[in-house]
């Protein structure tokens, strides 16, 4: 019950009337005390009237205080049978609660498989929690949150968080973490990669082992060292970038005896090795109208540095010039083709004919090049054929995936992607195939091995690439691509063939004709196989888990072979096909998750001793042991070593409101007449004492 105020009048009036009611009162004091005081009750009475005092009386129902206990379902909580604890441990609470009569348990599930959001959850369970009514907070968890550090922002309830573990006492993992894990690097250069082991123990506190873990490294699936490494100390290394794409560098440190999980015993770093620049050697043999293609098409890219000399006079002119004559400058050939020659990444020779320019010796060094990783292409034209041929090289020769077999053929064809072309990424889906415009010419040839990509008239071959040693050569058998490039009949895309061609030359790794790959799509994961075989073999996925499974594949496209594994868990995988390998992810790569894994009540502290709760393990062996539950009031301790303290709130519904008048109008108006006279009478002296005469 409380006295409340419903004024007849608006809030100016009220104010207004306040301060003459106050004027008023003054003055009658100063000129009559003693009729000033009943003045002034009659003038407060009529303002209390005016006041419109209420007695308000509500009718109330207690409600009972709500617990809330949340529980954590996140992916780390499955381990060591931790998931059996957290639900007996749950219902065990909620029994315990409910038992103490005048208290509401609701269970509040969270999960996280890639990382836990514990704080996150308790503030949404908050924002739909009655303040009033909050008595308490438990949460069962293994203690790891990815948002700990927002724990030590104040929470806006009075209420005790308690903290209930759910790991087992003693419990210890080993994990390795990369320090310094560089995600790009500069082909040909190595980059530092550090990491660290460290064996934890409860509450992460860190076990002092003076031994060492031997620790395996690959690089792209192939075991290269395994040695052992100290505890608790950064060590690195130095990996080694040999070709452009992705080097996958894999740690593995060996189990520990009785650890949680060996998940966090592997890191996985890939790292994106890309070319400084790409140095790239033309020789065209005579000016001709596809010399130009070739020019800008390698000059318009800024990543490519280009070296061009052009032989401009004629081999047919035979003046007795001397050979060191036959360009505007020196020909450098013993700079370019023996003490610089491996800096170049491609070597080109556009229509070139030998004029006793370069010597067996170069020619023998050219061969080598390409032996040990180089990449040539041969754009040949009529001079491919006759004794002044390159393939009339003895040293060049036997690399060479063709050798000549007559003269040009003047013949008008459409270049046509070969059965291999179509599943090769060279010439896999070229733009506007149907479209193409015809070129003229085409140097037939014994094709002696290699792969036809392209044929021309009678499936003649005209583009030829083959492997030699580490390296790659190509072959176009004909100097006509320029006519796409002026739009003849059409044209074509001789920008995009070029580019493929020189790219592929080059090692570019989208451009590999046998690959694998691992991509995760939303839940799934998707293996991705392309080879030049007319079958592919089943692929072997190693799970985050550490179980091999074997997986079949279906071809979608020629050359392209595909398998998707639906639901498949979160983490990181690893596939091998033949002698492919590849990684990737459901999810992140490295989830947090997994990242840490014993129990700890350190991540979490700020929230319980801000709040006065308590932590306790509630694990017993393989039984769940909560602490017992009791309420509590006011400022008491709220918690203690064996058990957690609910806060008695005492809130209550309001069902109904009554309002009554403090008084009658009519006995506020009793009372104002009654003081006015009380008042006038004083004045007047009709109370005063009459002295005997």
């Amino acid at each position: 019950m409380n006295i409340v105020f419903d004024p007849f009048l608006a809030n100016w009036a009220l104010i207004a009337a306040a301060v003459i009611a106050v004027a008023l009162a003054g003055v009658s004091l100063i000129m009559s005390w003693k009729g000033g005081v009943f003045r002034t009750i009659a003038i407060a009475g009529l303002f209390a009237l005016l006041l419109n005092p209420l007695i308000r009386v509500a009718e109330q129902t207690p409600l009972d205080d709500i617990a809330l206990i949340l529980v954590d379902k996140s992916a780390s909580q499955s381990l060591d049978g931790r998931d059996v604890i957290t639900t007996e441990t749950a219902a065990r609470l909620e029994a315990a609660i409910t038992a103490l009569g005048g208290v509401e348990p609701r269970i509040i599930e969270f999960d996280g498989a890639e990382e836990t959001r514990t704080v996150a959850a308790l503030k949404s369970a908050l924002a739909d929690t009655p303040r009033a009514r909050l008595g308490g907070v438990f949460i069962i968890t293994d203690g790891q949150a990815a948002d700990a550090q927002d724990a030590n922002l104040p929470l806006t309830v009075d209420a005790p968080v308690h903290l209930l573990l759910t790991g087992r006492k003693g419990e210890r993992d080993r994990k390795i973490t990369l320090t310094n894990a560089p995600r790009y690097g500069i082909v040909g250069q190595p980059v530092r990669v550090s990491f660290r082991i460290d064996d934890l123990g409860p509450d992460e506190t860190i076990i002092d082992n003076p031994a060492s873990a031997i620790v395996v490294l690959r690089i792209n699936g192939e075991e290269v060292l395994r040695q052992p490494a100290p505890f608790g100390v950064e060590a690195s290394f130095d990996t080694p970038l040999g070709r452009p794409g992705r080097t996958i560098v894999e740690l593995e440190v060996a189990p520990l005896d009785g650890e949680l999980t060996t998940r966090n015993n592997i890191a996985v770093l890939p790292i994106t090795a890309i070319r400084d620049r790409l140095r790239v050697l033309l020789i065209s043999g005579e000016p001709h109208p596809g010399e130009r293609v070739w020019r800008n098409l390698l000059k318009s890219d800024p990543a490519v540095d280009l070296v061009h000399f052009t032989i401009l006079r004629p081999i047919d002119k035979n003046d007795g010039t001397p050979v060191s004559e036959l360009a505007l400058i020196q020909f450098p050939q013993n700079e370019l083709f023996i003490d610089k020659l491996m800096e170049f990444d491609l070597l080109i020779f556009d229509r070139y004919t030998y004029r006793a320019v370069l010597d067996s010796f170069h020619f023998d060094n050219i061969a080598r090049y390409v032996e040990q990783g180089g990449g040539i292409l041969i754009a040949a034209g009529p001079e491919y054929n006759g004794a002044r041929s390159l393939a009339s090289r003895r040293n060049l020769s036997f690399i060479l995936p063709a050798i000549p077999a007559g003269g040009a053929v003047e013949r008008a064809y459409r270049p046509l992607v070969t059965d291999l072309g179509k599943r090769h990424p060279v010439t896999d889906n070229l733009p506007e195939e149907g479209f193409w415009g015809r070129w003229l010419r085409i140097m037939p040839v014994t094709q002696l091995r290699g792969q036809a990509l392209l044929s021309g008239p009678d499936d003649a071959p005209l583009l030829i690439l083959d492997r030699v040693g580490k390296g790659r050569i190509g072959l176009l058998l004909s100097d006509h691509v320029w006519l796409w490039a002026r739009g003849f009949d059409g044209g074509g895309p001789h920008a995009e063939l070029l580019r493929r061609i020189a790219h592929w030359l080059m090692k570019e790794p989208e451009l590999e004709e046998e690959a694998l790959s691992l991509t995760g799509a939303g839940e799934a994961l998707v293996i991705h196989r392309r080879t030049m075989g007319e079958d592919a073999p089943a692929v072997v996925v190693t799970a985050p888990d550490g179980k091999q499974s074997d997986y079949a594949l279906t071809e979608t496209s020629p050359g392209i072979y595909e398998a998707r594994i639906e639901n498949a868990p979160r983490g990181l995988y690893r596939a091998r096909s033949d002698a492919l390998f590849a990684v990737g992810a459901v999810g992140l790569a490295a989830a947090p998750e997994f990242v840490d894994v014993v129990s700890s009540r350190k991540p979490l502290a700020a929230l319980t001793q801000a709040s006065g709760g308590g932590v306790f393990s509630t694990r017993n062996g393989e039984r769940a042991a909560p602490p017992s539950v009791r309420k509590v009031r006011g400022a008491s301790a709220r918690a203690g070593a064996d058990w957690a303290g609910v806060v008695a709130r005492g809130a209550a519904r309001i069902d109904t409101i009554k309002d009554k008048p403090l008084a009658p109008p009519l006995a506020w108006l009793v009372l104002i007449a009654a003081a006015l006279l009380t008042g006038w009478l004083v004045e007047g002296g009709r109370f005063r004492r009459r002295r005997p005469i």
